[in-house]
């Protein structure tokens, strides 16, 4: 006695009616913040990554319980032992210089020494990264 030959359309129809076959509705995708922020924190030398706009988050640094400074998303965090970098990047925070965009604008570029901070904030009150 020969069989017929069912496709694999018609087996998977037949578990389907039978209850063997369910399919679930595919899941939506979880995904966390847009993307992540740079926060400092002078007091340590510092930064972590964080979601900006979740306001449940407390913005403390987890070793000296100061605040956390959103430095922005292309902030390049000195490291720990370059205290005059620090203090290059404190004074622009400060001043209302954030580290956002995608670089291309027609402002100059942020100083990295500490002797040319001063000049640099007074030369440009309305320089694109600066938000005050």
């Amino acid at each position: 006695m020969k069989q017929h030959a069912v496709s694999k359309q018609d087996r998977m129809e037949i578990r389907k009616a039978m209850g063997n076959r369910v399919i679930a509705p595919p899941t939506p995708l979880t995904r966390g913040p847009e993307y992540l922020s740079h926060f400092a924190c002078f007091t340590c030398r510092k930064s972590f990554k964080q979601d900006p706009l979740n306001e449940s988050l407390p913005h403390i640094c987890p070793e000296c319980s100061g605040a956390l400074r959103d430095m922005g998303r292309n902030f390049r965090p000195p490291k720990k032992a370059a205290k005059n970098a620090w203090e290059v990047a404190r004074r622009l925070y400060e001043a209302g210089f954030r580290f956002f965009g995608s670089g291309s604008h027609s402002d100059s570029a942020l100083p990295t020494s500490l002797r040319e901070v001063g000049q640099f904030i007074d030369d440009n009150p309305n320089h694109y990264l600066r938000i005050k």
